[in-house]
């Protein structure tokens, strides 16, 4: 019996020992700063087997040879990956940029965490972007703190940081745009915002303030565009589909493929609306293939290919009396003028953009990255008053190189852009181009050279400082006016400075000061705008700004708080003036001030939860600008103290998202926006407006290979009618732009995993 009982014992012990023998170890990185994670969960189903070490480092036990394990950790996008026994794993996840303070931001070209940056910053990532409705990031932008996305018809952008709307009419001006780290404004000043498509952009990142001390001209801050590259060893091609009110369609087919050496994109879509305002209806197709290659251990090679087909009704603006009557109506005939409608008012712009990048590394101290850009436009816009057509094509490039030892860092290099552009306008007859008025070719460069360090005095306290030198110029010649004159406006070169300092407290606090200065010569189409003259006396905009800034993260990973307060004091100011008949020009009228404070806070009550609940964040943004004329003097009259054009001085967002186990999810947002004067003289206003977004999704994995998610949203309006765009000086009390009071939309996506 005895025999028989250590048998049964030995057995045992084999049958324990058979099904523990395989054993599964890695090692969790951030994936772009490839620093070790210590804490990461590791779990199979909803149990957790393990997590990792200070080095990042995981081992576990499995019954089983072959298993798919789950890598979850606060602030980062899950990932699940199957492992084998005996494999030793190195697993990189995303940092799902929630704006806490593990953040990796490259703005100034640091790529670190926001903790480190004396720099004020609002980051947008992939969970943001996709709140709304998947047809534009306009939302998602709005909710960032000092900053307002302008749609004055569907497909019309406009875009200011802090109040900075003053010098445009239409189009994105005095805020530089870079995409994938090369730029995306072009020599001439403009940035083809609306030529973007949603599924183009996977993470924004905003610089408020001049940084012309690394970025050139502007004085109206900076916006990152980065692309959606794959995720760690995808390989799968997604379909997603949507249609909302008023003829809302799009349809996008999007390939992506990781791999050890490449990380490549793929995508086209197709978006159409008839628009809810007669004559706004939309179409845009777009191309788009974005790559990097890694050549060696030091070299990598990055490609972003993109074309785009826009085209875009213009309603035109209404008069009170018109909007009060029909705010659906486009702006109607006038005595001689013929109507929006009648002259087929709408913009056709063809992009085509190829910009590539090299990145090398030297050694561990020493690094460089060179990129260059081409573009090519052709631009058609009848409008009321005239058809203008346009080719325009650029080139330039930007080349940073860095230095890194220990407390110390050092960036040095230059950027270099030139624009040619052949435009003629001739008058528009119903809709087809008739006498010819204007024959133009203009001619745009700049560059600047910047020098910028960071010393880490000690350990918590930080020391950056930049300084550019900057060069523009422009070259005008008409060629149906005789005899032909070739006339310049170049710039005085301007030196402009950036020094900032950070004292960290502990390890979740910062505080932080800014002293920076900018600068910003009109673009091309203030130089020569829809009036058509050369504008010669036009100067450039100085700036000055202080800033003080702080952050905390109060509850680690649960409870973040961020707040900056600025003075921002402007010379030169550039103004829009309507003439008689409505077209464009341009003055320089003294000084503004604007005086703000930005405040963002974030709270997740539950976060990677493995209950039924895994994810609930709150969330608010509040924004409050006493932005004013300084000294603005227009013949007799005394603008002086009048509160600045286009600017709200008070802006309120709240959020709530809430994600569950089994993969429903909802994302709610309410926002206020105050009045809005709307001509320099403050007689007219557009009323505060209330906003309601809504957005109920569910995700399911529908095979191993296949993922599937369908959504609704639906966004209202408590003020109707309300506009998300309004004219500034418009002639003719002709300010009004109405926007839709509501809109549904339903969507679906399907990816399945090669």
């Amino acid at each position: 019996m005895k025999s028989i009982y250590n048998l049964l014992v030995l057995l045992t012990l084999f049958s324990f020992t058979a099904h523990s023998q395989f054993i599964f170890r890695g090692k969790v990185l951030d994936f772009y700063q490839k620093l070790p994670l210590q804490g990461v969960s590791i779990s199979l189903g909803n149990k957790v087997l393990a997590t990792t070490d200070a080095n990042g480092l995981f081992e576990l036990n499995s019954t089983v040879q072959k298993t798919k394990l789950l890598f979850s950790y606060v602030g980062y996008e899950s990932l699940s990956i199957d492992f084998i026994n005996g494999q030793n794993k190195s697993v990189e996840l995303h940092s799902t940029d929630d704006n806490l303070l593990s953040v990796t931001v490259k703005a100034f070209e640091k790529n670190a965490s926001l903790k480190n940056l004396p720099i004020t910053v609002s980051v947008l990532g992939k969970a943001d972007l996709e709140r709304y409705s998947n047809a534009s990031i306009l939302p998602a932008v709005n909710t960032v703190p000092g900053v307002k996305m302008d749609e004055r018809s569907p497909g019309s952008y406009r875009l200011s940081i802090r109040g900075n709307l003053l010098r445009s009419p239409f189009g994105v001006r005095n805020v530089k745009v870079y995409w994938n780290g090369i730029p995306f404004t072009d020599a001439n000043g403009n940035t083809y915002l609306n030529q973007l498509g949603f599924g183009n952009v996977g993470k924004i990142e905003i610089i408020k303030g001049p940084g012309g001390s690394m970025y050139g001209a502007g004085t109206g801050g900076v916006v990152l565009l980065n692309s959606r590259m794959a995720g760690y060893k995808e390989n799968s091609i997604s379909f997603s589909s949507m249609a909302g009110s008023y003829g809302l369609v799009e349809n996008n087919l999007t390939y992506r493929n990781q791999t050890d050496q490449v990380n490549s994109t793929l995508q086209v879509s197709h978006q159409q609306s008839d628009g809810w305002r007669d004559q706004t209806a939309t179409k845009k197709d777009i191309a788009n293939y974005t790559a990097s290659f890694i050549v060696s251990p030091k070299q990598t090679i990055s490609t972003n290919i993109f074309y785009s087909d826009l085209y875009y009704q213009t309603p035109g603006g209404l008069t009170l009396a018109q909007l009060t009557a029909n705010p659906r109506q486009s702006r109607p005939a006038a005595g001689t003028i013929r109507s929006a409608a009648q002259q087929q008012a709408a913009l056709y712009i063809k992009t085509f953009y190829a910009g590539f990048s090299n990145e090398y590394h030297f050694s561990e101290a020493w690094s460089s990255t060179t990129s260059v850009y081409t573009s090519g436009t052709r631009f058609r816009n009848p409008s009321i008053l005239n058809y203008q057509r346009k080719t325009e094509q650029g080139i330039g490039g930007r080349s940073v190189t860095q230095y890194q030892h220990k407390n110390f860092q050092l960036h040095m290099g230059g950027e270099f852009q030139y624009g040619f552009t052949s435009t003629r306008t001739f008058g528009n007859k119903f809709g087809v181009a008739d006498t010819l008025q204007f024959d133009d070719e203009i001619a745009a460069k700049q560059y600047n050279i910047f020098l910028q360090s960071e010393i880490g005095i000690t350990k918590n306290l930080i020391l950056d400082g930049g300084l550019s030198y900057n060069n523009y110029g422009y070259g005008f010649t008409r060629l149906n006016s005789r005899p032909v004159k070739d006339l310049q406006r170049n710039f005085d070169p301007v030196v402009v400075p950036r020094i900032s300092l950070l004292q960290k407290i502990g390890s979740n606090y910062s505080v932080y000061a800014i002293v920076s200065s900018g600068y910003s010569p009109p673009t091309i189409d203030e130089i020569v705008p829809s009036s058509g003259f050369f504008n010669s006396s036009l100067n450039a905009e100085r700036a000055t700004n202080y800033e003080l800034g702080f952050r905390g993260e109060w509850i680690p990973n649960k409870l973040y708080s961020e707040v900056a307060a600025y003075f921002f004091h402007l010379n030169n100011t550039i103004v829009t003036r309507r003439d008689a008949v409505g077209a464009d020009y341009f003055v320089n009228t003294g000084q503004t001030e604007q005086k703000g404070m930005e405040f963002s806070l974030n709270y997740y009550p539950i976060r990677n939860s493995v209950h039924f609940f895994r994810e609930l964040k709150c969330w608010s943004n509040l924004t409050f600008i006493d932005a004013a004329f300084k000294t603005y003097q227009q013949g007799a009259i005394d603008y002086s103290g009048k509160k600045l054009t286009g600017t709200s001085p008070r802006v309120m967002v709240l959020g709530t998202d809430v994600a569950t186990k089994i993969g429903m999810y909802v994302n709610l947002t309410y926002s206020y926006t105050d009045q809005i004067p709307l001509n320099d003289a403050n007689s007219v206003f557009a009323n505060s407006y209330q906003l309601f977004f809504g957005r109920l999704g569910y995700k399911k994995d529908l095979s191993k290979k296949i993922k599937g998610e369908i959504y609704l949203s639906y966004d209202k309006s408590f003020t109707t009618p309300f506009g998300l765009g309004n004219d500034l000086n418009a002639a003719g009390n002709r300010f009004f732009n109405p926007s839709a009071p509501e809109n549904f939309l339903g969507g679906i996506k399907v990816q399945y995993n090669l």
